[in-house]
């Protein structure tokens, strides 16, 4: 039986439930009702609740499903949907994340989307990146977008019995991630050897800047440094401009996913072996490898030549009669006389200069001039419809709101459109892998404050409420009141 503190959480995520039934929101009903069986797995009204949403959201599934099930095999029914058919890969799996701002928030966001509970552990007054992207509602869609599936529990390390809290969650966890600046948690007394010597199986993820060995392996640094350091910079500035990265944000996203990748990695291996270990992804080497055909490229040729006419492949964007962009190429030379067709163009294919892709390369400037004048005179739309009968890569070029309209990216959950209990109707990305057995999933909002779960996360750790209370008392955990819908 659940304690009296959890219960009146449970009561008021059915009550929401029950709300969002009533509403058919059947989306809102799956995720509360499923953060409902986290607190009490035994939950009768939880437990229908979600089988209705299941039944309602994914009723052509279930129907294909219960056709093709094999005799004596449970179909997908109300009755034949279990929690462990609905976990995700990493269901099961817990992860304490001192993560914060983007790099490390990013990488653990995409384990727990994977199914991984994540702990989030919060200084007093929060991870700073709630101060980040923020609306006039007070609605920070940076801390949404980077922390939803966690659960937060504010802690002030700064005091020994904040640090004594880490070590008894410590033989709980899988993984410990962090990104502060190299030697922080050392300093604060949880760094790997020590937590390593309480839990030998836990998997230790620390994202950095430059990596942890060299000369500069203690230095700090964040997104901007990264693609200053890692030449997305240099790759990115024509000469005579001053130097610009790609979108902001991209280094650190590019770090969180490799140092998902890390962690995985490091679970198989304990899978195996029992053992645990430390990973570290560092922003610098992220660059890297993410330009990894292009460093192999300046490492061979010198100087280096702008891609379109060393390799004579074709990558096109050009603008259309109605104003919109458009984006098509061929990547194989045999491919070249389909497009030039495609495009109305068919006598390219057999003119001197486009009939290589050595050719072409040389001519590129004037390829790019013929077809362009083509393009021109058609709308987007049209020329989609004709590129893709001609089985030829091409898109419309989007902005982000055509993004959410986009029925490709919303049959593939790419988009996420919820109604958050705070800050009303809300878009975020969806989970970008699918799985056939063990879905990802969204299941919780980002914590509206610090320290929103700090209560059940220490009592599901084992924490008694009188020990709860003490901590709590003394300022070492700091646990958030009911948040209010936002006005207006």
């Amino acid at each position: 039986m659940p304690s009296d503190r959890i219960q009146r959480h449970l009561y008021r995520l059915l009550d929401q439930v029950d709300e969002a039934a009533a509403a058919s929101d059947w989306s809102d009903v799956r995720q509360l009702a499923d953060a409902a069986l986290r607190l009490d797995p035994e939950n009768e009204q939880a437990s229908a609740r979600l089988a209705a949403a299941e039944r309602n959201i994914d009723i052509s599934t279930a129907t294909e499903q219960a056709q093709t099930a094999a005799p004596g095999q449970p179909r997908s029914s109300a009755e034949g949907h279990t929690r462990e058919r609905r976990a995700g890969a990493l269901d099961g799996i817990r992860i304490l994340d001192f993560t914060r701002f983007q790099q490390g928030t990013f990488g653990t966001l995409q384990l727990a989307d994977l199914g991984a509970d994540v702990w989030k552990i919060e200084q007093p007054g929060g991870d700073p990146g709630r101060t980040l992207g923020r609306h006039q509602n007070g609605y920070s869609s940076y801390f949404e977008s980077l922390n939803r599936n966690k659960r937060s529990l504010c802690l002030d390390l700064s005091q020994p019995e904040g640090v004594t809290v880490v070590e008894r969650l410590a033989p709980q966890v899988d993984i410990v991630a962090e990104n502060f600046r190299p030697g922080t948690m050392e300093r604060l007394g949880i760094g790997y050897e020590h937590l390593r010597a309480i839990n030998p199986g836990i998997i230790f993820a620390s994202g950095s800047m430059y990596g942890p060995k060299g000369p500069r392996g203690r230095d700090p640094g964040y997104d901007n440094i990264a693609q200053a350091a890692g030449g997305m910079m240099a790759f990115t500035t024509s000469e005579g401009e001053t130097p610009h990265g790609a979108q902001p944000g991209m280094a650190d996203q590019t770090g969180g996913s490799m140092l998902a990748y890390g962690v995985l990695a490091a679970l198989v291996h304990r899978l195996r072996t029992g053992a645990g270990q430390k990973v570290d992804v560092s922003l610098y080497g992220s660059q890297i490898a993410l330009q990894g055909i292009h460093v192999a490229r300046a490492w061979t040729e010198h100087p280096l030549a702008p891609p379109g006419k060393s390799s004579g492949v074709f990558s096109h964007r050009a603008l259309c009669l109605d104003g919109r962009w458009i984006g098509f190429g061929v990547l194989e030379a045999r491919r070249f006389p389909g497009l030039a067709t495609t495009l109305g163009l068919g006598e390219l294919a057999g003119d001197p200069r486009f009939e290589s892709s050595e050719a072409r390369g040389t001519n590129i400037g004037d390829l790019v001039e013929l077809i362009d004048a083509q393009v021109i005179q058609r709308n987007a739309d049209e020329w989609i419809e004709r590129l893709r009968e001609g089985d030829v890569p091409c898109a419309i070029v989007q902005d982000y709101e055509s993004i959410r309209r986009d029925e490709q990216a919303i049959a593939n959950g790419y988009v996420h459109e919820t109604d958050h209990p705070v800050w009303g109707a809300i878009a975020t990305h969806g989970p970008v892998a699918t799985f056939s057995q063990t879905p990802a999933s969204v299941r919780l909002h980002a914590p509206v404050q610090p320290g929103a779960h700090s209560f059940e996360i220490l009592e599901e750790g084992g924490f008694s409420s009188d020990e709860v209370a003490a901590l709590t008392a003394a300022g070492v955990v700091i646990a958030a009141p009911t948040p209010e819908p936002a006005a207006g």
